[in-house]
């Protein structure tokens, strides 16, 4: 009988062993869950950041979504139960990256112009999912209405400047081998994308004076003031891996 309830006992005890094992790897996996879905945000937000410092190059822009950068990095490193130095190390690039965006001499260098049609719907998708996510930001009081509505229409800007540039260079590249039917179709795109936007910045107008002139072949080039931005001190980019 005592054998009996000696088995007993140790199925019961093994049993229970077994169970605490059990939760312990569901808490595990939960956790590897969750730091690789932080991960995944990261590496977004810092395509992102990377984005919007060289199309749009509002300082105030890019700290926000460095904060929100470093509050995902902050986040993955509470799950951690152990040293992680490859998050602390990510945290501290973070952190040095936002003492440069406030540096008052900090100018981005903006560059509008993809290479291909899908750099182009990739750069400009980025910058629709920025305004998603600064729209979120403001119903939850994160962010004031002045500051999205501001932040929109630089985003909106850069959204059309990504397509109008790359087209219009496209064109060139075209008229450059004398394709004179191909370059005059990437100029109608470029050209359609302008009339399209109700975009109140005066260069839209502008552009669409000299993009017209393009096509009747009384310009060979956009006018650099209409295409370029700012130059001074460049930051290093650096995004943050972990």
């Amino acid at each position: 009988m005592s054998i009996i309830v000696i088995f007993g006992l140790l199925m019961v005890v093994g049993l229970i062993i077994v169970s605490v094992i059990h939760d312990k790897q569901k808490k595990e996996q939960l956790r590897r869950l969750q730091q690789r879905r932080l991960r995944v945000q990261i590496d977004e937000f810092n395509e992102v950041l990377s984005c919007i410092e060289q199309t749009v190059g509002d300082k105030n822009l890019a700290k926000k979504i460095n904060d929100l950068i470093f509050g995902l990095l902050h986040a993955m490193r509470n799950l951690e139960n152990k040293p992680a130095p490859y998050i602390d190390n990510a945290l501290q690039k973070v952190m040095a990256h936002n003492q440069e965006l406030e540096n008052p001499q900090l100018q981005f260098r903006i560059r509008y112009e993809r290479e291909s049609d899908a750099q182009i719907n990739k750069t400009q998708q980025q910058l629709v999912e920025t305004i998603s996510l600064l729209s979120n930001l403001t119903s939850q009081g994160r962010l004031t209405e002045t500051e999205f509505e501001s932040f929109q229409q630089q985003l909106r800007w850069a959204h059309l400047m990504v397509g109008v540039t790359s087209y219009v260079a496209q064109g060139n590249k075209s008229l450059a081998i004398s394709d004179r039917v191909t370059a005059q179709a990437f100029y109608q795109r470029a050209l359609h994308q302008l009339m399209e936007s109700p975009h109140p910045n005066p260069k839209r107008l502008a552009l669409v004076r000299e993009i017209n002139e393009m096509l009747e072949g009384n310009r060979v080039r956009l006018s650099e003031h209409l295409i370029s931005a700012d130059s001074g001190f460049i930051a290093e980019e650096e995004d943050i891996k972990i």
